[in-house]
């Protein structure tokens, strides 16, 4: 049975990830700031205490769990530093203490994909939009086998199995935040992943490009209409 460190254990898409994680078949870790304080998340995890903004408590958590691999869904609209220090803390952590795999979660808006998001979003989130984009960068010089994953907005809405990732940083739209976890578990052990830098859009929502590239372990292309067919 692998082990996944989950951080952001909490949030919206974390506590999909907790339950679809132990469903997989994967021991699963919390990382909380005060494990006290979970002891309704779904999956029944293991919790420890690791606040990202602590590094001896990161390093710590990793050492005595030893997972195989970290998705981290951390940050928000308040506070931007999780998105940033934090994520670096952790990326950090997971080199010192020999966590190879690492998936990071940060949004439509960042890096590359900066240059197709709205007017409207960049004035809502920007800052926070730039935070995030520090921690990609940290991830992505950092030799670990890293996947990063852009989500559109996210809905607390059942999911529909309509989540999809494209190779894409022009896409728009939403997903649910199961189907985005679906995904996100898909990928731990998806070596064609290592590397890239993945949208997450429902299908039912997706806009864009005529041609988005859909996420394949071969690239591809594909048309709106065969996305609905």
């Amino acid at each position: 049975m692998k082990k996944l460190f989950i951080a952001g254990a909490t949030g919206r898409t974390g506590r999909h990830l907790c339950q679809l994680a132990a469903l997989s078949g994967f021991q699963t870790i919390a990382a909380l700031r005060d494990p006290r304080s979970a002891t309704d998340l779904p999956g029944s995890p293991l919790c420890v205490a690791a606040d990202l903004l602590q590094p001896e408590q990161v390093d710590a958590a990793l050492r005595e769990t030893s997972p195989d691999a970290v998705i981290c869904t951390v940050g928000g609209r308040g506070n931007s530093d999780a998105d940033s220090d934090g994520v670096m803390t952790l990326v950090d952590a997971c080199r010192r203490n020999n966590v190879r795999r690492a998936v990071l979660v940060t949004s439509l808006g960042c890096g590359d994909s900066r240059n197709y998001a709205s007017a409207k979003l960049l004035e809502a989130i920007g800052h926070v939009l730039d935070a995030k984009t520090r921690g990609e960068r940290h991830l992505a010089t950092s030799g670990l086998d890293w996947t990063i994953v852009r989500p559109g907005g996210l809905l607390d809405q059942p999911a529909n199995g309509k989540g999809t990732l494209f190779d894409d940083p022009r896409v728009h739209g939403r997903i649910t935040c199961g189907d985005l976890a679906s995904l996100l578990i898909g990928l731990v052990g998806q070596a064609s992943a290592i590397g890239s830098t993945l949208s997450a859009v429902d299908t039912l929502t997706l806009s864009g490009p005529d041609d988005p590239r859909i996420f394949a372990a071969e690239k591809a292309t594909i048309s709106h209409a065969a996305i609905h067919e």
